[in-house]
């Protein structure tokens, strides 16, 4: 077997980034200048590659986070159409050493911490594209031919948030016109934007046809046959993202662990339609973490809470996340670490005591410790 390392810190330019893959696989170097160029040689190949990936968190500052959300999912997808490709993705821990690659063991295992960390009401959703029918994982429900039954995708997500169902969702199990065209398993024409584009509820529909053409998130990369979700606490296939209904409060939680993450806030495009198609495409894409209100169709076919709010992200991100969570536990400022109080001069962090001090005010009682607030000396 040819094995193959890619370095993400030492990532830093598209095009040699492609090549230098190219070259290590045995192909042409001028044959992979692009993804797709280098994702058909890939899945043509008939030698046994193993592709190794180390650090692809440097990848994002080296190559964009878009492009290199891009080139692990092209890689992932190419290790599912071509059994001679074997992907692992590696990462260093903040000196804890090297990850392994996702599971479904692990995946499931993060799954059941997330529901018992943050008390979710309903299941992680975990979903993978599909390019194949011989990926179909076994025990999925195709809703055509097992139930007869097309399900819109929103309904099909709460069959599996709320009564753990798996199913496995191709072109023909639709009901809703907006997956089909996001994940580009149905073409758009030019006609079809013009009259698609009015139906946005803007004011403008030239706006809206403008949108649809140029802002709207189509699936970036080879177009699937479909798409499996399952629970992720049971899901047998290892997903591509995850997505988790929470309530305002669940959502606190994860944006907190996100920020700890990244060091930076989420950066949000909130549309009131089409929850299906931003909850999931963005991520699929190359987004780490999004945040979506669900829908119309969400609340009214696909009984949504009216509290419930969408959080999706790469399955790249779970363990990191789920840790991120542990460690907010463990300071006392975990989800289910929370109590409401109406407790005057209430005990406080040192580092408050410290900036009242030097700005004249009063002080009090630390974290831990009890007692009135005291006077300005």
């Amino acid at each position: 077997m040819k094995e193959v390392i890619l370095d993400g810190a030492r990532c830093t330019d598209r095009k040699k980034t492609c090549a230098a893959l190219a070259l290590n696989c045995g192909f042409p170097e001028e044959c992979g200048h692009n993804l797709d160029a280098l994702h058909d040689l890939l899945t043509a190949s008939g030698e046994d590659i193993r592709l190794t990936i180390l650090h692809p968190e440097e990848l994002e500052r080296g190559l964009g986070q878009d492009y290199a959300g891009r080139l692990l999912r092209m890689l992932r997808d190419s290790a599912g159409e071509n059994e001679h490709i074997t992907l692992r993705i590696e990462r260093t821990d903040n000196g804890k050493g090297r990850t392994e690659a996702m599971t479904v063991e692990n995946a499931n295992a993060y799954g059941n911490e997330l529901e018992q960390r943050l008390l979710l009401r309903y299941s992680p959703i975990a979903l993978k594209l599909l390019y194949s029918e011989d990926e179909i994982p076994e025990g999925t429900i195709r809703p055509v031919r097992d139930e007869g039954n097309r399900l819109a995708m929103c309904q099909a997500f709460a069959l599996v948030r709320r009564n753990r169902k798996a199913y496995t969702m191709l072109k023909d199990d639709h009901w809703c016109v907006w997956p089909l065209v996001s994940y580009k398993m149905c073409p758009m024409e030019d006609e079809d934007y013009v009259y698609m584009g009015t139906k946005f509820f803007m004011k403008d529909p030239q706006r809206g046809v403008k949108f649809l053409r140029e802002e709207y998130p189509f699936l970036k990369g080879k177009a699937p046959i479909g798409f499996s979700i399952a629970p992720l606490r049971s899901c047998t296939f290892v997903p591509d993202i995850v997505c988790i209904y929470c309530t305002p409060a669940q959502i606190r939680s994860l944006m907190m662990a996100t920020k700890y993450i990244t060091g930076d806030m989420l950066d949000l495009t909130l549309d009131p339609v089409d929850s299906c198609v931003h909850s999931s495409i963005p991520v699929l894409n190359g987004k780490d973490f999004n945040i979506t209100f669900p829908d119309p169709g969400e609340y009214e076919r696909g009984l949504t809470d009216e509290n419930e709010v969408m959080f999706t992200l790469r399955s790249e991100r779970l363990e990191e996340l789920v840790e991120s969570l542990q460690r907010f536990d463990k300071i006392g400022m975990g989800f289910q670490k929370l109590r409401m109080e109406m407790s005057m001069n209430f005990p406080r962090p040192p580092f408050y005591e410290e900036m009242f001090k030097k700005w004249g005010l009063a002080t009090g009682p630390l974290w831990g410790q009890k007692g009135p607030a005291k006077p300005i000396e």
